[in-house]
């Protein structure tokens, strides 16, 4: 009785499967498939918008929320709403990230990267023209 050794240099699968393993990969090698350079584009340029609303209102916040008067005249307040607004944004992308990645399995992953522009077009449309504290807070749902 002869005991085959087993070790890590040794083939995991018969010589019928190898050769045919061996056809399957000959084959791929040939045809390679071509990167999908447009998609890929159209993708990456769907994705300059993320951090463009994520941070578009760093330069102006603070003024923004001087003069929309949020904080009573008291300028030590400032900071703190503006913090606030700021970190909404990205509480919200981290609550919902899961939710959209479930519909995007289910629905496909077209119609959430559309949904998801329209949802940060609008927000940021609404935002530009709020007036109020909780008008400016409807930019988290730009998170989402």
């Amino acid at each position: 009785m002869t005991v085959e050794r087993i070790d890590e240099e040794s083939p995991l699968l018969t010589n019928e499967t190898n050769n045919y393993t061996d056809h399957i990969q000959k084959r791929r090698r040939t045809t390679p498939t071509p990167l999908p350079k447009v998609q890929i584009s159209i993708l990456m340029l769907l994705q300059i918008c993320e951090p463009i609303t994520s941070q578009s209102i760093y330069p102006y916040i603070n003024q923004l929320i001087s003069e929309l008067d949020i904080t009573g005249g008291d300028e030590r307040k400032v900071g703190y709403y503006a913090g606030l607004i700021e970190s909404l944004f990205f509480v919200t992308e981290a609550m919902t990230v899961f939710q959209w990645s479930r519909a995007s399995d289910h629905v496909g992953r077209k119609p959430i990267l559309l949904i998801g522009l329209a949802g940060s077009m609008i927000s940021m449309l609404l935002f530009g023209l709020s007036k109020t504290f909780w008008a400016l807070v409807i930019r988290c749902h730009a998170g989402k």
